[in-house]
């Protein structure tokens, strides 16, 4: 893919993801995959979770941080995904965590604040996407 059409591409993914931030993240343990809907939020040119740390999630990406996310799209009737492949990392940083508070819009609901022990925040470090847009038949992957 030319460089020109895949700076198009990611440019789109990305605003579609902003738009879009319904996900299921896709992890495993011990060769068993575990899905689940999280909420994805792209900020400061990069891809977030917020997450209890409680959850079976942060054991397996403790023992394997190679995830898959898909984000169902939907547009007059038709449906399409973006799916992103990487890995994921957890993120202590202390100025990060407050900051992300500001894109989590459930974050009151769970989390006492930025210092609460059960809050976490993932970041995802993807090194592909691929993206049907609703309606298509074919889709279109970019390395990122």
């Amino acid at each position: 893919m030319a460089r020109n059409t895949e700076s198009k591409l990611k440019s789109e993914i990305f605003a579609l993801i902003k738009e879009n931030q319904e996900s299921y993240l896709a992890t495993s343990l011990n060769n068993q995959p575990f899905v689940r809907p999280l909420i994805l939020f792209y900020a400061w040119g990069r891809f977030w979770y917020i997450s209890l740390k409680n959850e079976a999630k942060t054991a397996q990406l403790k023992n394997n941080n190679k995830v898959e996310v898909c984000i169902p799209l939907r547009d007059s009737g038709h449906t399409g995904y973006i799916r992103a492949s990487g890995i994921a990392k957890i993120i202590k940083d202390h100025n990060l965590r407050y900051d992300a508070i500001d894109f989590c819009y459930f974050f009151d609901e769970y989390f006492e604040g930025a210092d609460d022990p059960n809050y976490i925040l993932i970041e995802l470090l993807f090194d592909q996407m691929e993206l049907m847009r609703p309606g298509e038949s074919y889709s279109e992957k970019v390395n990122l």
